[in-house]
């Protein structure tokens, strides 16, 4: 049995998921935004007008803004930002979910953030554009599906944690509440409320993450992620991956999870993969 024929290993990063339509999905909802950006060069008022959120709107039946607004924005930086973490955390959470719930995702975290803003704002003239909200309710996925995925902050050469760079963002979303920045910090809150919501009554105990999770639990991952390091084969001796040393490691990964690996045997198995494709090729 080859190293991509287990079962297991379909969904480890190393082999090929079966399902890519949340990664299709989040390339499609880049897309999207993408064209009514540039739309907006043609008739930026017109657009403006009728897909940003506001009060107005609303009161004249224009529900859809709700959803619309999830997809405008006001400048390059503010749409190149904005997508750039919609790639981001939406990568780790593709894999995880189908296309179909990515989109809802997406909408809810769109949707819920444009609600706790309008409720909140109700008498202001201010009209709501943007694609945050969604972007937090994904950034609220990522840290649900992948919370011990490491990223560097810049300018601090700090590896990060998403769950605490997800915390740290909701942290400092609340401190910016009630400044005139031109930011809805409310959207922001609102969108990570929503996406956290939907996946919890998706998913419930499944999430490898919960900050809610009862502190008898909080320490341990859910029974199917659970992690026990196992027996570690010997790996000093480097050279190629024999097949003794390759069971070894997938037994590993069949048995607690490819969590359970360390670096050292991740890099093992990575070279096994080279190996056998580098054999596939010959």
């Amino acid at each position: 049995m080859g190293l991509f024929d287990r079962n297991y290993m379909r969904n480890s990063g190393f082999g090929y998921r079966r399902d890519d339509s949340g990664q299709n999905m989040l390339f499609t909802l880049i897309v999207i935004n993408a064209a009514v950006y540039l739309s907006t060069f043609v008739l930026p008022e017109a657009i403006t007008y009728n897909l940003a959120l506001s009060s107005e709107g609303i009161r004249q039946m224009r529900i859809y803004q709700l959803v619309t607004a999830g997809f405008l924005h006001l400048g390059f930086w503010h749409f190149a930002i904005n997508m750039w973490g919609l790639y981001l955390f939406g990568g780790l959470v593709a894999p995880h979910v189908d296309g179909k719930r990515f989109l809802w995702l997406y909408l809810i975290g769109a949707v819920s953030g444009n609600l706790l803003f309008l409720l909140l704002n109700w008498n202001s003239n201010v009209q709501l554009l943007g694609a945050s909200g969604a972007v937090f309710a994904v950034l609220a996925g990522a840290a649900l599906f992948e919370p011990n995925r490491q990223f560097i902050m810049f300018p601090l050469p700090l590896p990060v944690r998403t769950r605490t760079l997800a915390i740290c963002y909701i942290i400092l979303e609340v401190m910016m509440l009630g400044r005139q920045d031109g930011v809805a910090h409310l959207a922001h809150l609102g969108g990570v409320l929503g996406g956290y919501l939907y996946l919890k009554i998706l998913y419930g105990k499944s999430l490898p993450w919960d900050p809610f999770r009862s502190k008898a639990r909080s320490g341990e991952a859910p029974r199917r992620f659970r992690v026990n390091p196992g027996p570690t084969p010997d790996f000093s001796k480097g050279g190629p991956v024999g097949s003794k040393e390759l069971d070894a490691l997938l037994d590993k990964v069949s048995r607690h999870g490819i969590n359970s690996l360390s670096e050292q045997e991740l890099a093992r198995l990575r070279q096994a993969r080279e190996e056998m494709r580098g054999g596939r090729n010959q």
